[in-house]
């Protein structure tokens, strides 16, 4: 999916806003962002502290990142080239900074390389609570040891085999509040289900997850489950991993997005 990334020029002079001077949104210090001309299908990141890469990236697909959402929680006027061209990105700040500043960066590029702006809503909708199975949880500690160099944090692994999916994470956080949402597992659950899961499981390590589940539909041309056996995602996460998944009401954020525009040429 589309991407974009740029640095922004701070302002002149300080802006005062009930008497004090407005903060300085972070920017990257250098940006790139070129149009990707090889059609390859789904996308690569890598965050690093301080700095964003990336191929083949959707524009949707970057604000879904920047803002820490889900596809679900994205709406407004999104143009069809916001899903369908392709951008390569590499943007770094001057010194190392952390992942949530690093997306703050992320965001202040979109809004100044593709003009965008948006709003945000929160209203009340169905949402998934997560919560520890009566029987305890199923899950070893774990830590992440990734097998890429450059990005200590990746440390998952899906695969889909017709309508047999599979989910091998290391050392992932059930929950990371105040970090990269989809580095955790509600988060991932919530990209999976379409739904905000709430995680309430108390759970504050890292721990090991080895899930295999049967999707509710297989990819168009898809064969059939190689394995009848294999449970519902619902079951799965209570049987293999010891947690719980139940239907309630809850906050749900959005973001709208107003107005977007494709990148000037770097």
């Amino acid at each position: 999916m589309p991407n974009k990334f740029l640095l922004t020029c701070a302002a002149a002079t300080a802006l005062f806003v009930h008497g004090s001077p407005a903060a300085t949104p972070p920017q990257f210090e250098v940006a790139s962002v070129k149009l990707s001309k090889s059609g390859a299908p789904g996308g690569n990141v890598q965050l690093t502290p301080g700095r964003f890469r990336g191929s083949d990236l959707a524009l949707q697909w970057l604000i879904l990142v920047a803002y820490k959402i889900g596809g679900f929680q994205l709406s407004g006027d999104l143009p069809g080239w916001t899903l369908s061209e392709r951008f390569n990105i590499d943007a770094k700040s001057e010194s190392p900074a952390s992942d949530d500043t690093t997306l703050l960066m992320l965001q202040n590029l979109l809004e100044q390389r593709f003009k965008l702006t948006m709003h945000r809503e929160t209203k009340e909708g169905p949402v998934y609570v997560l919560t520890v199975a009566k029987n305890g949880i199923r899950m070893q500690p774990g830590t992440c040891v990734s097998t890429v160099a450059d990005l200590p944090n990746e440390c998952g692994n899906s695969h889909s085999g017709g309508s047999i999916q599979t989910l091998d994470w290391r050392g992932v956080h059930i929950s990371v509040p105040d970090g990269v949402g989809y580095r955790s597992l509600a988060a991932q659950l919530s990209n999976t289900l379409g739904r905000t899961v709430i995680d309430k499981t108390g759970l504050i390590g890292t721990y090991d997850v080895h899930l295999r589940w049967t999707s509710d539909s297989a990819p168009t041309g898809a064969s059939p489950p190689d394995d009848s056996a294999t449970p519902s995602l619902f079951t799965a996460i209570e049987e293999q991993l010891g947690l719980r998944l139940t239907a309630a009401r809850g906050p749900v954020e959005y973001v709208i997005v107003d107005y977007v525009e494709r990148p000037s040429p770097n």
